[in-house]
């Protein structure tokens, strides 16, 4: 039986905590920004720790193939080749598919069809914009998000990031619309410096007290960090 909160926790990081103890089960994540605020690592640190914490997870990448994803994860301190060795992680690398293609094709219905990418606990597609972009079916994001309504109705968690300069406003918004969390990253500056910033838009379900701002950094071999100050 799924828990009622899937945990992310990982030694000597604050996040699970600032994001009320864990993600509830059954939660539709959207991580929104422009290139560069930090998605794509953000939501590597959740991966590790759902991993660290004992479920299953599936990664779909429009950016990495599986040798780079493994090299990026290590950088960090996240070690994911014991995981993929013990199939507690399916990856999927969509980059050689997305790579210097400028026609339109059915990438939604393809992954609908595959099974094995949405048994797990957690599933996350980074970056979904990318996806939506080069999608030619007009119907396949309507039938996608109701597949993915269902889904987590059996208490599964997915996440789903989007670039906002890569979609339109209309499309955008349904995502939002459809998304049970709703992160916005963003960097800014502060004390005169750039920090990376993920503001909580929105969090229905909440099983404990979050941040509403969460300011963080990365470093080599450590990975996401939270700051203590607060980024306004």
């Amino acid at each position: 039986m799924v828990e009622e909160l899937l945990k992310m926790e990982l030694k000597g990081d604050e996040l699970h905590r600032r994001l009320g103890g864990g993600i509830p089960a059954g939660t539709i994540m959207l991580l929104e920004g422009d290139r560069g605020t930090g998605k794509s690592i953000f939501v590597q640190r959740l991966l590790y720790g759902f991993l660290m914490n004992g479920y299953t997870a599936s990664y779909i990448s429009s950016q990495y193939t599986t040798v780079e994803y493994i090299k990026q994860m290590g950088s960090l301190g996240y070690d994911i080749i014991p995981f993929l060795i013990r199939k507690k992680l399916v990856f999927v690398s969509l980059y050689p598919l997305l790579s210097g293609i400028s026609e339109k094709r059915k990438f939604l219905s393809r992954l609908l069809g595959e099974p094995r990418l949405w048994e797990p606990n957690v599933m996350i597609i980074d970056s979904f914009s990318s996806l939506l972009s080069r999608e030619q079916d007009p119907n396949a994001v309507r039938d996608f998000l109701l597949y993915v309504k269902k889904l987590a109705s059996l208490d599964k968690v997915i996440i789903l990031t989007a670039n906002t300069e890569e979609i339109d406003r209309d499309s955008l918004f349904v995502l939002e619309e459809a998304a049970t969390m709703l992160v916005r990253l963003n960097v800014k500056v502060f004390g005169g410096d750039l920090k990376n910033s993920a503001t909580i838009v929105k969090y229905n379900n909440a099983k404990g007290i979050f941040q509403k701002i969460i300011p963080f950094r990365v470093e080599p071999k450590v990975g996401l960090i939270v700051e203590i100050a607060a980024v306004v």
